[in-house]
């Protein structure tokens, strides 16, 4: 898939990689994820492969209200995880998830937990998802894996041209600021997430690190160019048929 990228790590201290990532579309919709097993405890790895492979199998693409869609998969994601927890015997285990479409220029994001999501736009990283953490440190107030059900944020933005959409799990965010993010994201989207794969092992790796990142494509502009092409050549046209009637080169029309 053209325009997105995706690199995963265990880091400098994990003994396995319990995050997880999906990048796929269909449907005139590109569907991008990044889950992180909480806490590196036991069937982490269960709950975030669980989520990612739900979330592919549940939205509904073919949906006209992408945000609605994303959010009602996530709900039905949470429940897939904890019947696999279930099932695995890890009964406590969860995943955060942070999951985007993208649709024409409209993207929806929703998550649960601290993995994040930024838009890059003009040298500068906006994070669009708000952490669900809790008071001690790496501590979380909202997962997949909860069986009381799961309350998901959606955000909605309108993608320009050239925007950049980072995806992370707190790997990432624990070592690398956003003004960082904004300045490593700017070439090919394989280069630039292994660019913040690495910085963020330089610094430690103290966590499984994930990034994905997606490049807003120049259709936008392209569209709008081709509208304006169509527009001059509509002009000419009727300008053209207006100096041939003017000078009798067709017939006028009756009065």
């Amino acid at each position: 898939m053209t325009g997105v990228a995706a690199v995963t790590d265990r880091g400098r201290v994990r003994e396995g990689n319990q995050d997880r990532y999906l990048t796929t579309s269909a449907a005139g919709v590109t569907l991008l994820a990044v889950a992180d097993g909480v806490g590196g405890e036991a069937g982490g790895d269960v709950a975030s492969a669980a989520a990612v492979e739900a979330l592919a199998s549940t939205f509904e693409f073919t949906a006209r209200d992408a945000p609605a869609a994303l959010a009602s998969a996530l709900r039905s994601v949470n429940d897939a995880v904890v019947r696999a927890t279930t099932e695995s015997g890890h009964t406590t285990a969860a995943s955060t998830l942070v999951a985007a479409t993208v649709r024409g220029r409209q993207l929806a994001v929703a998550n649960l937990g601290d993995s994040r999501a930024y838009i890059v736009r003009g040298g500068t990283a906006r994070q669009i998802t708000t952490d669900h953490s809790g008071e001690l440190p790496s501590s979380i107030t909202r997962f997949l894996g909860d069986p009381r059900g799961v309350a998901p944020d959606v955000f909605i933005e309108i993608l320009r041209p050239r925007d950049r959409v980072v995806l992370c799990s707190d790997g990432l965010t624990r070592h690398v600021a956003p003004e960082e993010i904004a300045s490593l994201v700017g070439g090919p989207p394989e280069r630039a997430a292994r660019a913040l794969v690495d910085l963020a092992n330089e610094r430690g790796g103290q966590d499984n690190v994930t990034v994905v990142v997606y490049v807003s494509p120049l259709l936008v502009a392209r569209n709008v160019a081709a509208l304006i092409l169509a527009g001059l050549v509509a002009l000419v046209l009727v300008g053209a048929i207006a100096a041939m009637l003017a000078g009798g080169g067709i017939p006028a029309p009756a009065p």
